[in-house]
C-alpha cells in the first residue's frame, strides 16, 4: 500500500532546513556566504535571569515499546503453514546465528527447490503434487519472509547474508512467487516495510564482501527498475510480472533507508533488530502503601537479560561497533552512487537531503574530528568509507556539474581539508582524480576555504542543532576571484604546503605531477603571498622541506628525486609567469620587475647545490636533460629569466682549479651535452654553453696532464684521470668534432699510454671506442700489446678483457706478432699447476678474446699443448695413478673455451683421432668411477663434435673409441667396470658409429685362453655339502696363494670379460641368442662366485676378496636366467637327444644339429677333454636344465654315453648320470646301473675301498634317487649286504680313508627308510658310524665338514623314522643322549665357516623334529653358558639358529631358579646373568651408518638383548628383581642398550631424522625372518627389542630418561616413545589384564577389577562386607616412561598408616620392580584379604568386620577369650543387656 501523501518520513530538522531553502529563493542574492549564528558569550550574563532548579520528581520510565509482532502470529499462518515449514520460519527470528544458517539453508533445499523442480516439469505423480503443496506454502509465507528479509540482508554474518540473498533470488526465479513478492510490496507492505526492504536489498548490492554483493546485484538488476520518466506507468503493467519499477514514493522510501544508514547506521541495525525486553505485566505488591519488589522476578528478569546479552553478543562477535557502522554505510554509499549514475534522472530535488548534509561529505575526512562539521567524521577509521565516498564524489563531478555547483561551498571545504590530509595510500589512489577534477572545475574553493569558519553556537533551536549541515549552505553563489581579506590564508593551502613537506604525502611519484594542476588552481593572492621579497616561498620552502626532511631518502630514491626535480621546474616557470601576468595585468604587484628573476635565481642555485651535495640524487643524464628543458622555458618566456638561470648555475660549473674543489664532473658533463644538444645554433644559450664547454675541457686536460707527469699515483691522479674518463664517456663521439683540444688528447693518450693502462684502464678502452680515427687506434693497441711482458700481467690484462667482452673495443684491433706468447705460457702453467687461483679464468677470457691478443698460430701451438696434455692427464687418472682430477677439469674447460671459439679445430682428423677419444673417455668413462666436474662440459663438446663431423671422420673416430674400450675391459687397473664400459658406449651413441656392440665384446677364443688358465677345481673340499659332483678332498689341494690381479670392483681380468657379455647379453636377448657358446663362461664365473661366496677367505681364480657379495649373488642370478632364457628359447624337436648322444658317441659332429644340440655336444666334448670338476659342474648345470623333461627312452641313451665315459672320464660320467637321475624319468638302465653298482661293492676287497670302493661309492650316490619320490633306491636284501660290504672294510686292518666313510654315510641316508623294518647289526654300524664321524669332525679342519654335514643329514632321517617305528625308535634310544650331546659340543664350539652346517644342526636339535623329552638332555640350563658365543658368529644363519637353541635354554634356566629361589629360605640362591651373556652384553658397538656395516654384531648385539629379555619370561618377582639388580648394577642398560637402539632408531638426529614406524607392528618381530642385506630389518629389529625393554624392564629405561641432560635428545625419545610404543605397551596391558591367563591370577570371591580402555585406567574393588575398598591405577599416555598413578578411591577399615604401606607397595611394584599391572593388583588383593581374615571370627555375633556406624574395625578385646568387638556394638550390648559383660564368654570386659 502507498504511503499517505500527509505523511513524511523525514525528520522535523529536515523539513525546518527545507523551509528555510524555500525562503532563500526569494531573497536577494548576498556576496559574502552565510554566516554562523551569532555566538553568545559564554562568561557574562551566564547567571542572569537564572531560573530557579526545579524541584525533584520522581518520573516513572517509559515502558519499552512491543516488539513488532511476528507476521506468523499477527496473521494467523500457525495453524495455516505446514508444520515443517513452520519450524523453518520460527528459526529466522531465533539470535542464533547458526540456527538461522540452518534454517536458511533447509528453506533453500527443502522447500525452494522443489518448487523450482516442479514449475520446471521435472517432476510428476506423488513428487509433482508434494512440489505444488511447497510452493504453495511458500506463497503463503511470503509475509513472513518479507518480515525477516531486511534484518537478514544486513545481518552481521557474511554466511547469513550470503545465504538470504541467495535464497531471495530463487524466490524471484519462480514466477508465482516473484508475482506475489512484488503485489505485496505495491498493494500490502506498509511504508515501513517498503522503505527496509528496497533499502536492505539495494544496500546488499553495495556489500563490502563482493561474492555476497554480487549475488544481490544480479538478482536487484533483473527484477528491479529505477525508472523516473512520467510515461513508465504505460508500461508498468506489462512489466509487473518480470520487473518491479520504482514510482516516487518508492523511490523516496528507498532514499529514506540510505539516508538512515548513512547518517545513524547503528540507529538502523537495532531497528531492524530490536532487543527483546521482557515486560513486567504483574500487579505489584504493596506494603503499608509502600511497592515491594518482587525478588524472584527480578532475580528471573536478571537472568533473562544475562542471557539476551550472552547471546547478542555471540550474535555479533563477527564485527565491532565500528566495523559496523562503516558496513552498512558502504552500502547506502554506493546506492547513492548508483542512483546518481542512473541515465534516466532528470534531477536531484530528492537527493538534495543527502547530498547536501555536511555529514555525509565527513566521510572523506580521516580524523575523528571534522574540521567542516561539527559531528564524528563518518571516515574516522574507516578508508574503505572514504574510498566510497571519494567515488561517489566522482560520480557527482561527472554526471551532475550543474547541480554540484550549488553545493561547492560546502564540498570546497570537505574536499581540501580532507585530502591533503589522507594517511592512506588506499585512498589516496581512488582519491586523485575525483580531487582534481574538483580543483580544476571549481577553483574557487581556495577562497572559500580561506573565509570558513566552523561556529558552534552554545544555544539554538535543538531541531537545527541536531541537523549537523554546513552552517552557510544557504548562499547559492560566492565571488569568481579576488581575496575576500588581505593577506588571508586558506587553512587547505597550510594543509598543501605541509603535504609537500612530507613529499607529497609519502607518494612522491604520484603526488609531484599533480602539483602543477594543483598549483594551477590556487589563486595568486593565495599562492603569492610571502613574507619575503621572493614570491611564493612559503610554497618553495615546503617545496625544499621534503628534500631537508628527507622524505625522498627512501626506496626508489632516484625516480623519486627525478619527479621532484621535475615538478620544481614546472611550478618554477609556472610562478615566475603567474608573477608577470599579475605584475602586468594589475600593474601595483606588491613584487618588484625582479621579482620572478630573483625566484629563478633562488631555486636554480638551490638545485646545483642539492645536486652536487648528493642530497638530491636524480640520474645525471636525466637532469640534465631537465635542467636543459627548464633554461629553453624560461627562455621562452623571457631571456631575462634564462640569464637568471644561467647566473645561479655557470659559476659552479666553471669551479675547477683542482680536485678537491671540483664539482660532480658526470651532472656536470651531462648538463654540457644535454646544453649543446638542447640549444639552437647559434643561439645566445648555445654560444654561451659553448663558451662553457671550451673553459672545462681545457681546465680537464691540463689536470690529467699534470697528474700523469706526477711520479707519484695517489689517489688525486686517480681522481684526475676519472674526471678525463667521465668527460669522454659523456660526449663520446662528438668529443673529437668540432673541438680545439681533442689534438691534445691524442697526444697525451699516446705519450701515457703504459701509465694510464696501470692507473685507470678505462680511460684508455673508452679512449679506444670512441676515438674514430682507425690507424690512431690500432697504432696504440699495438703499443700497448707489447708493453705488457714487461707489466704484472694479471692486473694489466684483465681491465682490456673487460672491455673485450662487454664489446666495448672495436674489431679492427689486432696483433701485430706473437707479443703475448711467453705471458699466455705462464698463465697455462699457472692454471694446471693450481698456483694461482686467477690463472684459468683469465686464461679462458683470453682464449674467447682470442682475436684482439694471439695470432692465428699461437692459438693452434696453444690448442695443441692443451691436447696432448689432456690426454697424458686422463690416461693416468683412467688407471689409477692418480686420484685429483683437477688439472683434468682445467684441460676441459680449456678445451671447451677453444672450440667453442674456433669449432672448425675438432674437424681435423689429426687433431680428432686423439682428442675425440679423450673426450669421450671424460664424458662417458671416467664418471662411473670418480667424481669429475668436468664431465659435462665433456658431454656437451662429444654432443657438438658427433652433431657437426662428417661421416668420413666419424668413421675412423669411432673405431679409435672402440679400441680404447677392448683394451678397458680386460684392463684391470682401469677404475671403470665393463658394465659401465658398455654403457658408455650406448649412452654415448658411440655405437652408432659402429656395426653394432660385437665389435667391443670379447670373443670365444680369447675367453677359453682366460678360462684354462684358471683353476678348474673347487676352493675347499666341503663345497660338497652344496655340490654332490665335488671329488673327495684327496683328489685336490685346498686353494692357496695371493689373490688374482683385479680392479677396484674386486673382478679379475676372465671376470671382466665375461661380465661385460653377461650384462650386455642380459639387456639385449637376440645378441645372446646368437651366442650360445657365451653360456659356457657365464656358468663358469657363476660357479666362481659362488665358491667365493662359501670361502671368502680363500683365494679365488676370477674375483678377489675385496668384491661385494651383492656383485657375487647379482653375477649368479643372471646368469641362471640367462640359461633358462636360452636352453628354453633355443630348445628344438624333441628327437636331438637321440642325435646328440649318436654324434657324442660317433666321434664326430653332425652337420644337421641344431643350435641347442650342438652347443650340448660342444659342452660335453669340452668337459671330456678337460674332465675337470668345473667343466662337469657347468655341463650338470646344463644338463640339469635339458633333461628335466626328457621321455625315458631319451634318458637312457643319456645314460648310456654316461657310461661310455665312465673310464675316460669319470667326471663327466659321473655329471651325466646325476643329471639323468635328479630328471626323475626313471630308465630301465638307471635301475641296473644301481644294482649293479650295489653289488660290485661285494668284489671290491677294502684294500681297494680307498680307490674302486670309493669311486663305486660316488657313481652309487649319484644315483639315488630323490627321498620324497616313489622309487626304491635298493631292495632290502641288496641294501643289507651293502651294508655288510661296508662293514666288512671298516671291521678290516685297512687304513680305511675319510672320504670312503662320507661316502658311506651319504649312501646310508638313502638306505635308512628300507631298513627301518628290519633289525639286525647293521644299526649298531650305523650309529657307530655316526659317533666315529662326530667324534672326528672339526671346525678347524675343512675336509671334516662334509663328513659332519652328511652325518648330521642321517642322524635327521634316522629321528624322522624312529618316530613312526617301534623298533627303531628303542634302537636309537640307547643311542640318541651319546649323539645329541656330542652335536651339542659341536654346536658350542667356534665356528669358522660352513653355516649351512649350523642350519642342519639346529633343525636336529630343535624341538619339531626330536621327541618332547631331547631338548631336556641338550638344552639344559647350562647350555645358556656354553653356547652364548655363537650369537656373534659371522653367519646370520648361525644366528638364527643360535638364538632359538638359547630361547629354550633361558626359559629352562628361569625355570630352575624360579624353583630353586622358591625353596631358598637362607636367600643363597643369586639370580644373575650368565656371566658368558654379559660379556656379550658389554661388547661395545661403534655403528656410524648401518647400510655400511658388513658385520653381523649389531645383529648379534641386538639377539643377546632378546635373551636377557626372554629370561623375564614367567619368572618369579625374586627372579626378576635379581635380574634387574644385576643390569642395574653392572649398568648395561643406560651404557649399551639404550645407545645402542637410539643409534639404530637415528633418535640422535632429533625426531625429524627417526625411522618411520607407523605402518609396522613394534610387539612382533620374527627373527627367522631377518633379512641382513635390507637395512630396514635390522631398524625394525631394533625398535622391538626397545619394545620388550620397555614392557619388560620399564623402570631402568626409565632411569636412563630421568638422567638425560640432552633436552633435544630427552624430547625426541620421550615423543618417539609416546606415538608408536606407548600405545602398544599399554593395550598389551590392559588386554593381559582381560585375558585367561590375567583374570586366573585374580580370581577372588571379593574381587572386582573394571578396566576402562577408553581412559587408560584400571580399579580394583574388594567388597567387604556392604563396604567397597578401591584402588585405581592411571597409566599416563607415555608409558613407561612417565609412572603409574596410584590413586585410592575408597577406603574402610583400614588404618590410614597401613593403606599407606599398601600404596606404596603397589607403587612400588610398577615403579622400581618391573612389575606388571597384574602383580600390583594380586599385592593389592593379597594384602587386604591377609588384613581382613583375623577379623573372621567377629563374624558369629556382631556378623559383620566393618562398623556400619563409624566404618572402622572390630579393636576392643576381650581379656578372656580375645575376641574383638567394635565399640559401637559393645555400647549397643551394654546398653540392651545392662551388664558389661562379654558377649560371648559372659565375663567382665570393664
Amino acid at each position: 500500500m502507498a504511503k499517505s501523501a500527509s505523511k513524511s518520513s523525514a525528520s522535523s530538522a529536515t523539513r525546518k532546513k527545507h523551509a528555510r531553502k524555500a525562503t532563500a529563493k526569494d531573497a536577494p542574492p548576498t556576496d559574502a556566504p552565510g554566516l554562523p549564528k551569532e555566538r553568545r558569550p559564554k562568561g557574562k550574563d551566564k547567571g542572569k535571569n537564572k531560573e530557579p532548579p526545579r524541584k525533584k520528581a520522581y518520573v516513572q520510565p517509559v515502558k519499552p515499546q512491543p516488539v513488532q509482532q511476528d507476521p506468523i502470529d499477527a496473521l494467523g499462518l500457525a495453524q495455516r503453514l505446514p508444520a515443517e515449514l513452520l519450524i523453518v520460519l520460527r528459526a529466522l527470528s531465533k539470535k542464533d546465528t547458526m540456527t538461522k544458517s540452518k534454517a536458511l539453508e533447509e528453506l533453500r533445499a527443502v522447500w525452494i527447490d522443489p518448487a523450482h523442480l516442479f514449475l520446471g516439469g521435472g517432476d510428476g505423480g506423488h513428487q509433482g503434487a508434494e512440489g505444488y503443496a511447497r510452493l504453495e506454502a511458500l506463497e503463503l509465507s511470503l509475509p513472513v519472509w518479507m518480515h525477516h528479509a531486511p534484518a537478514l540482508f544486513l545481518h552481521p554474518s557474511r554466511r547469513l547474508r550470503a545465504l538470504a540473498l541467495t535464497a531471495h533470488a530463487e524466490m524471484l526465479r519462480a514466477e508465482p512467487l516473484r508475482i506475489q513478492m512484488f503485489f505485496y510490496l505495491r498493494e500490502v507492505a506498509s511504508a515501513e516495510q517498503v522503505e527496509c526492504i528496497l533499502g536492505s536489498w539495494c544496500m546488499a548490492t553495495r556489500d563490502a564482501e563482493r561474492q555476497i554483493a554480487l549475488v544481490a546485484q544480479r538478482s536487484w538488476d533483473a527484477h528491479v527498475s529505477l525508472d523516473a520518466d512520467s510515461d513508465a506507468a504505460a508500461c508498468a503493467a506489462e512489466k509487473e510480472k518480470e520487473k518491479l519499477v520504482l514510482d516516487a514514493t518508492q523511490t523516496a522510501a528507498l532514499l529514506a533507508f540510505v539516508q538512515r544508514a548513512l547518517l545513524d547506521p547503528l540507529a538502523l541495525h537495532a531497528y531492524l533488530n530490536p532487543v527483546q525486553v521482557p515486560v513486567d505485566i504483574a500487579v505489584p505488591r504493596t506494603v503499608r502503601g509502600r511497592l515491594v519488589p518482587a525478588p524472584v522476578v527480578a532475580a528471573q528478569t536478571r537472568r533473562t537479560d544475562n542471557e539476551s546479552s550472552a547471546r547478542v553478543k555471540s550474535e555479533n562477535e563477527e564485527e565491532s561497533e565500528t566495523d559496523r557502522r562503516a558496513r552498512l554505510r558502504i552500502g547506502a554509499l554506493g546506492v547513492l552512487q548508483w542512483i546518481l549514475g542512473a541515465s534516466g534522472r532528470k534531477s536531484l530535488d530528492d537527493l538534495l537531503d543527502v547530498l547536501s548534509d555536511a555529514r555525509l561529505w565527513s566521510s572523506l575526512h580521516h580524523a575523528q574530528t571534522c574540521p567542516f562539521a561539527d559531528v564524528e567524521s563518518f571516515g574516522y577509521a574507516q578508508p574503505v568509507v572514504r574510498s566510497y565516498t571519494w567515488a561517489l564524489l566522482l560520480t557527482f563531478l561527472e554526471k551532475w556539474p550543474d547541480e554540484i555547483s550549488n553545493l561547492v561551498p560546502m564540498l570546497s571545504v570537505a574536499v581540501l581539508r580532507s585530502s591533503f590530509a589522507e594517511p592512506s595510500e588506499q585512498v589516496r589512489g581512488t582519491m586523485w582524480r575525483p580531487w582534481l577534477k574538483f580543483l580544476r572545475d571549481y577553483p574557487r574553493a581556495w577562497e572559500i576555504d580561506a573565509t570558513f569558519e566552523l561556529h558552534k553556537a552554545n544555544e539554538g533551536d535543538s531541531d537545527e542543532g541536531d541537523d549537523g549541515s554546513y552552517a552557510g549552505e544557504e548562499t547559492k553563489e560566492q565571488p569568481a576571484s579576488g581575496p575576500i581579506v588581505e593577506h588571508g590564508r586558506s587553512p587547505s593551502f597550510a594543509d598543501f604546503l605541509q603535504f609537500l613537506e612530507l613529499g607529497c604525502g609519502g607518494l612522491p611519484l604520484q603526488g609531484y605531477p599533480a602539483v602543477l594542476v594543483i598549483l594551477s588552481s590556487i589563486p595568486p593572492s593565495i599562492l603569492l603571498h610571502s613574507d619575503f621579497d621572493i614570491p611564493a616561498s612559503p610554497f618553495f620552502s615546503s617545496f625544499w622541506a621534503a628534500v631537508d626532511g628527507r622524505a625522498l631518502s627512501a626506496l626508489d630514491r632516484t625516480a623519486k628525486s627525478a619527479a621532484f626535480l621535475e615538478a620544481l621546474f614546472e611550478c618554477t616557470a609556472f610562478v615566475a609567469r603567474r608573477v608577470r601576468s599579475a605584475r602586468d595585468d594589475s600593474g601595483n604587484s606588491v613584487y618588484g620587475e625582479d621579482a620572478e628573476k630573483a625566484l629563478v635565481r633562488a631555486q636554480y642555485t638551490r638545485v646545483w647545490e642539492e645536486s652536487t651535495s648528493r642530497r638530491l640524487r636524480v640520474e645525471e643524464g636525466f637532469a640534465g636533460q631537465l635542467v636543459a628543458k627548464s633554461l629553453v622555458r624560461l627562455n621562452e618566456i623571457d631571456a631575462g629569466l634564462f640569464d637568471a638561470a644561467w647566473g645561479a648555475l655557470a659559476p659552479g660549473m666553471r669551479v675547477y682549479s683542482g680536485p678537491t674543489d671540483a664539482p660532480n664532473t658526470q651532472l656536470l658533463f651531462s648538463l654540457l651535452k644535454s646544453f649543446r644538444a638542447a640549444f639552437m645554433e647559434e643561439s645566445h644559450p648555445r654560444l654561451v654553453a659553448d663558451e662553457l664547454f671550451q673553459t672545462i675541457m681545457e681546465g680537464v686536460l691540463s689536470h690529467s696532464r699534470n697528474a700523469l707527469l706526477s711520479r707519484t699515483q695517489d689517489e688525486g691522479t686517480h681522481r684526475e684521470l676519472d674526471v678525463l674518463l667521465d668527460m669522454i664517456d659523456t660526449f663520446g663521439d662528438s668529443l673529437f668534432v668540432g673541438n680545439d683540444q681533442a689534438e691534445a688528447l691524442d697526444v697525451m693518450i699516446f705519450e701515457h699510454a703504459s701509465k694510464i693502462l696501470s692507473v685507470s684502464p678505462r680511460l684508455l678502452t673508452s679512449y679506444l671506442s670512441r676515438r674514430g680515427d682507425r690507424m690512431v687506434t690500432v697504432e696504440l693497441w699495438r703499443t700497448l700489446l707489447g708493453s705488457l711482458p714487461s707489466q704484472p700481467i694479471y692486473i694489466v690484462l684483465p681491465p682490456l678483457l673487460d672491455a673485450a667482452e662487454r664489446r666495448i673495443l672495436p674489431g679492427h684491433l689486432k696483433p701485430a706478432r706473437q707479443e703475448l706468447d711467453r705471458s699466455i705460457s705462464v698463465i697455462f702453467s699457472d692454471a694446471l699447476g693450481s698456483t694461482n687461483p686467477d690463472a684459468l679464468p683469465l686464461l679462458l677470457r683470453v682464449i674467447r678474446c682470442s682475436g684482439f691478443f694471439v695470432t692465428d698460430e699461437s692459438f693452434d701451438t696453444l690448442f695443441q699443448q692443451v691436447v696432448g696434455t689432456f690426454g697424458e692427464e686422463l690416461s693416468r687418472i683412467l688407471h689409477g695413478e692418480d686420484e685429483e682430477p683437477a688439472k683434468l677439469n682445467v684441460l676441459v674447460d680449456i678445451i671447451a673455451v677453444c672450440l667453442e671459439n674456433r669449432p672448425g679445430l675438432a674437424l681435423q682428423e689429426s687433431l680428432a683421432l686423439s682428442l675425440v677419444p679423450d673426450i669421450f673417455a671424460l664424458a662417458f668413462l671416467l664418471p662411473k668411477a670418480l667424481l669429475v666436474s668436468g664431465f659435462p662440459v665433456a658431454q656437451k663438446i662429444w654432443t657438438s663434435w658427433l652433431s657437426s663431423a662428417p661421416a668420413g671422420l666419424q668413421k675412423p673416430v669411432g673405431a679409435a673409441i672402440c679400441a680404447r674400450l677392448q683394451d678397458a675391459i680386460f684392463h684391470t687397473s682401469i677404475l671403470v667396470s665393463p658394465f659401465d664400459i658398455l654403457h658408455a658406449a650406448t649412452d654415448s651413441g658411440v655405437d652408432k658409429l659402429l656395426a653394432g656392440l660385437d665389435d667391443l665384446l670379447p670373443t670365444g677364443r680369447y675367453l677359453d685362453d682366460l678360462l684354462y688358465n684358471l683353476r678348474l677345481e673347487p676352493a675347499i673340499p666341503s663345497l660338497a655339502i652344496l655340490h654332490p659332483l665335488i671329488p673327495p678332498p684327496s683328489s685336490f689341494d685346498v686353494a692357496e696363494g695371493p689373490d688374482c690381479e683385479a680392479d677396484q670392483q674386486g673382478l679379475g681380468v676372465y671376470a671382466r670379460g665375461v661380465v661385460a657379455l653377461l650384462y650386455s647379453y642380459t639387456e639385449n636377448r637376440d645378441l645372446a641368442r646368437a651366442n650360445l657358446w657365451a653360456l659356457r663362461h657365464f656358468l663358469a664365473l657363476a660357479i666362481y662366485a659362488e665358491e667365493l661366496l662359501e670361502a671368502p677367505t680363500l683365494p679365488n681364480p676370477a674375483f678377489s676378496r675385496t668384491v661385494t657379495k651383492d656383485v657375487l649373488r647379482d653375477i649368479m642370478v643372471k646368469a641362471q636366467q640367462l640359461m633358462a632364457y636360452l636352453l628354453t628359447a633355443a630348445a628344438a624337436d624333441d628327437d636331438w637327444h637321440v642325435d646328440a648322444v649318436a654324434s657324442l658317441l660317433g666321434g664326430k659332429r653332425s652337420s644337421s644339429l641344431d643350435d641347442l644340440a650342438a652347443f650340448t655336444v660342444d659342452l660335453i666334448r669340452h668337459a671330456q677333454d678337460e674332465d675337470d670338476n668345473l667343466h662337469a659342474r657347468i655341463l650338470h648345470a646344463v644338463l640339469q636344465h635339458i633333461l628335466r623333461d626328457t621321455s625315458s627312452e631319451e634318458s637312457d641313451q643319456w645314460l648310456l654315453l654316461a657310461r661310455r665315459l665312465e673310464r675316460n672320464a669319470p667326471e663327466t660320467s659321473l655329471a651325466i648320470v646325476l643329471c639323468v637321475t635328479q630328471s626323475g624319468s626313471e630308465p630301465s638302465r638307471l635301475d641296473r646301473y644301481r644294482n649293479e653298482l650295489a653289488a660290485g661293492i661285494l668284489g671290491i676287497p677294502a684294500s681297494k675301498a680307498n680307490s674302486d670302493g670309493l669311486l663305486l661309492l660316488r657313481r652309487l650316490a649319484a644315483t639315488a634317487p630323490d627321498p620324497d619320490s616313489e622309487v626304491v633306491f635298493l631292495q632290502q636284501p641288496r641294501a643289507i649286504n651293502f651294508v655288510k660290504a661296508c662293514q666288512k672294510w671298516i671291521a678290516s686292518d685297512e687304513d680305511i680313508d675319510e672320504a670312503v666313510e662320507s661316502e658311506i654315510t651319504n649312501v646310508f641316508f638313502h638306505l635308512v627308510p628300507i631298513l627301518q623294518n628290519v633289525s639286525g647289526s647293521h644299526w649298531d654300524f650305523m650309529f657307530d658310524l655316526i659317533e666315529n664321524n662326530l667324534e672326528n669332525a672339526s671346525f678347524e679342519d675343512d675336509t671334516t665338514l662334509t663328513i659332519l654335514w652328511r652325518t648330521i643329514r642321517l642322524v635327521q632321517v634316522i629321528q624322522d623314522q624312529a618316530l613312526y617305528n617301534k623298533a627303531l625308535r628303542a634302537e636309537w634310544k640307547q643311542r640318541e643322549t651319546t649323539v645329541l650331546t656330542s652335536l651339542r659340543d659341536i654346536v658350542a664350539s667356534e665356528p669358522s665357516m660352513c653355516a649351512f652346517v649350523y642350519t642342519n644342526l639346529h633343525f636336529t636339535l630343535s624341538t619339531e623334529s626330536t621327541p618332547a623329552s631331547t631338548p631336556r638332555a641338550v638344552c639344559r640350563e647350562t647350555a645358556l653358558s656354553i653356547m652364548s658365543h655363537l650369537l656373534f658368529d659371522s653367519s646370520t644363519n648361525v644366528q638364527k639358529m643360535a638364538y632359538a637353541l638359547l630361547r629354550e635354554a633361558a626359559h629352562k634356566r628361569t625355570e630352575h631358579l624360579v624353583i630353586e629361589a622358591g625353596v631358598d629360605t637362607e636367600s643363597i640362591v643369586k639370580s644373575l646373568l650368565p656371566l658368558e651373556l654379559v660379556s656379550l652384553l658389554r661388547q661395545s658397538l661403534d655403528i656410524i651408518d648401518i647400510e655400511e656395516d658388513p658385520s653381523s654384531k649389531t645383529f648379534g648385539s641386538l639377539l643377546s638383548w632378546m635373551i636377557v629379555l626372554d629370561l623375564y619370561t614367567n619368572a618369579s618377582m625374586k627372579v626378576k628383581s635379581g635380574y634387574s639388580e644385576h643390569l642395574q648394577e653392572l649398568d648395561l642398560v643406560a651404557t649399551h642398550l639404550i645407545p645402542l637402539v637410539l643409534n639404530l632408531l637415528q633418535l640422535y638426529g632429533g625426531i625429524g631424522k627417526a625411522v618411520k614406524l607407523d605402518v609396522w607392528s613394534v610387539d612382533q618381530f620374527y627373527v627367522e625372518l631377518y633379512d641382513p642385506d635390507h637395512p630396514l630389518s635390522i631398524r625394525l629389529f631394533a625398535a622391538h627389542v626397545y619394545y620388550r625393554a620397555l614392557l619388560t624392564i620399564p623402570s631402568l629405561v626409565r632411569s636412563w630418561i630421568v638422567d638425560c641432560k640432552d633436552k633435544n635428545l630427552f624430547t625426541a625419545v620421550t615423543n618417539y616413545t609416546a606415538t608408536h610404543f606407548s600405545p602398544v605397551i599399554i593395550n598389551a596391558e590392559l588386554t593381559h589384564l582381560k585375558s585367561p591367563e590375567g583374570l586366573e591370577e585374580l580370581s577372588a570371591e571379593n574381587l572386582t577389577v573394571k578396566v576402562a580402555s577408553a581412559v587408560n585406567e584400571v580399579t580394583a574393588a574388594y567388597n567387604v562386607d556392604e563396604h567397597q575398598l578401591e584402588l585405581t591405577l592411571k597409566i599416563p599416555n607415555d608409558w613407561p616412561l612417565q609412572r603409574v598413578t596410584v590413586k585410592d578411591s575408597k577406603r574402610f577399615g583400614v588404618p590410614e598408616s597401613r593403606w599407606r604401606s599398601w600404596l606404596l607397595g603397589v607403587q612400588q611394584i610398577v615403579w622400581s620392580q618391573n612389575g606388571r599391572i597384574v602383580d600390583a593388583i594380586s599385592l593389592f588383593k593379597k594384602n587386604v584379604a591377609l588384613h581382613f581374615r583375623v577379623r573372621q571370627s567377629v563374624r558369629s555375633v556382631t556378623r559383620i568386620i566393618i562398623s556400619v556406624t563409624d566404618g572402622s574395625l572390630p579393636r576392643k578385646p576381650c581379656k578372656t577369650c580375645k575376641n574383638c568387638f567394635h565399640a559401637s556394638c559393645l555400647y549397643k550390648w551394654f546398653k540392651t543387656s545392662h551388664s558389661s559383660s562379654c558377649p560371648l564368654c559372659r565375663s567382665e570386659i570393664m
